[in-house]
């Protein structure tokens, strides 16, 4: 596996992770988790590492999701989460766009996962894409007239952007309206 870009993967997560993670937080809505966490649906054989994973107190009460315990039983330790999170966030590098943006979107429905977001900083353009359950697929999200799309998970709109900063590197933003 490649390693991941440092600014159009590697900042733009760390922006997405802080900004969604100060919410999470502050609201006592769930837990927010990156990097290496393992996520598994077994009814619709999917076992995956996404870049974002949100898990809202309400998700893991009634047991859709829940967190495996690692085999030493250790309280508060755990390996995986099993079952469908109620956000996963993809951000798409060179070696996985087909998978972000065709394999992992159909495997995320079938296993119930309620939000699904896109994003894509490699090219001249941005891409930020809040995808919502339909009824047989994922439908995305229209932007308001100032580029906000919003989120039912997280219960406001978002909009994503990025400008040059220093040594003509970008810095992003990941705004919020209520």
């Amino acid at each position: 596996m490649s390693p991941e870009d440092v600014i159009t993967h590697g900042v733009l997560k760390s922006e997405l992770v802080i900004s969604l993670g100060t919410r999470i937080k502050r609201g006592g809505l769930g837990i927010l988790v990156t990097d290496s966490t393992r996520v598994s649906c077994p009814e619709v054989n999917l076992s995956v590492e996404p870049d974002i994973v949100f898990l809202s107190k309400a998700r893991l009460a009634d047991g859709r999701a829940k967190l495996v315990p690692k085999s030493s039983g250790e309280p508060g330790r755990f390996i995986e989460v099993e079952g469908p999170p109620d956000l996963l966030v993809e951000i798409v590098s060179d070696s996985s766009v087909a998978k972000d943006t065709k394999r992992l979107p159909a495997l995320y429905y079938a296993a119930g996962v309620e939000e699904y977001w896109l994003a894509d900083a490699r090219g001249s353009e941005l891409l930020f894409r809040i995808h919502t359950r339909g009824s047989s697929s994922f439908e995305a999200v229209e932007s308001d007239v100032d580029g906000f799309q919003s989120s039912g998970v997280m219960g406001c709109a978002f909009r994503l952007s990025r400008e040059e900063g220093d040594h003509g590197l970008w810095t992003f933003d990941l705004g919020t309206k209520e």
